[in-house]
């Protein structure tokens, strides 16, 4: 069973959508900042930077303008532009949490997550109740392979958040990482529980559930993760193998159709669909599906092909 990872790297939008008043400001920044942040919030990100901008030229010891202008050069993905203004705040300002977590966010994003788990860690260090910096940092570790370390970050956001969402099905994911199954599908079912809304979790769950033997439940989760989301792919290919577990081979066959037509050069479904297709008696069917996955470099067709078809 493939899993399907969903990581969410929260962008902690402080100074966008609560101007902090830790500042004594020239009225006149003060007002390009505010009018920056407006722009921001309706996502005319163009313009807001051109109001940071302009606040900046008025007192460039000012660590707000260049913060707001951070998060808005993250948004549009200039992960250098962003460092650079982070790196501003954190000279200007450096006892506030906030500017070290967005910059870890940056460096996440740039996959530096040694550099973000440090500045995740300072972050923490000046903001000890900080559940969005102990999960970014539980993200980081996980991208790096340690899925223990991440556990105990998700955990500890949830100490701090017990209705984090992300948190239950990122310590979830890394506790299928580890193959922990039975302890991974408790950690889905709270997310789902907070967040129903969430494709990516039921499709999770229904892996968990497939490794763990228990099918008909995968089968529950994969159509759920469907019904929100009918182009994943993923979950359709699971959907389509527990019900070869189940041995609804007609089922099965249905949901490869789609998957192949969708993607007519996915070789597995079309091996898969074969080995359906033989269990229906479809000798025939069988053996021209592997032939077009044997074309498209699947070698257990190739397999097939040899040991059942003439």
């Amino acid at each position: 069973m493939k899993l399907s990872c969903f990581k969410i790297l929260l962008l902690f939008l402080f100074g966008i959508f609560a101007q902090s008043s830790l500042y004594s400001q020239d009225p006149a920044q003060k007002k390009l900042i505010d009018s920056g942040i407006l722009k921001a919030k309706m996502g005319d990100f163009k313009e807001a930077l051109k109001d940071f901008t302009m606040a900046m030229a008025i007192d460039t010891n000012e660590a707000e303008p260049y913060y707001n202008r951070g998060i808005v050069l993250t948004e549009q993905k200039d992960y250098q532009g962003a460092m650079r203004d982070f790196n501003k705040v954190i000279l200007l300002k450096p006892a506030h949490a906030e500017p070290y977590y967005n910059r870890g966010l940056v460096k996440d994003y740039m996959k530096d997550y040694i550099g973000a788990i440090q500045d995740y860690n300072k972050a923490i260090s000046l903001k000890p109740e900080y559940p969005e910096a102990y999960h970014n940092m539980g993200l980081a570790k996980f991208d790096l392979g340690n899925f223990d370390e991440a556990a105990k970050d998700f955990s500890r956001a949830l100490q701090y958040k017990p209705d984090f969402a992300e948190a239950y099905y990122n310590r979830g994911l890394a506790r299928f990482s580890m193959h922990d199954l039975a302890g991974s599908v408790p950690d889905f079912d709270e997310a789902i529980k907070l967040d129903p809304s969430q494709f990516e979790y039921y499709a999770s769950r229904g892996a968990a559930q497939a490794a763990l033997e228990q099918y008909t439940e995968a089968v529950d989760d994969f159509e759920t993760a469907l019904s929100l989301n009918p182009a994943d792919l993923n979950s359709r290919m699971n959907l389509a193998l527990a019900f070869m577990y189940l041995k609804k081979y007609k089922e099965a066959i249905d949901e490869y159709n789609q998957i192949v037509e969708a993607n007519p050069l996915n070789h597995e479904a079309l091996a898969n669909r074969g080995v359906a297709r033989r269990y229906m008696a479809d000798e025939a069917g069988a053996c021209a599906d592997w032939t077009l996955a044997a074309q498209r470099g699947s070698e257990k067709a190739k397999g097939y092909l040899s040991k059942f078809c003439k």
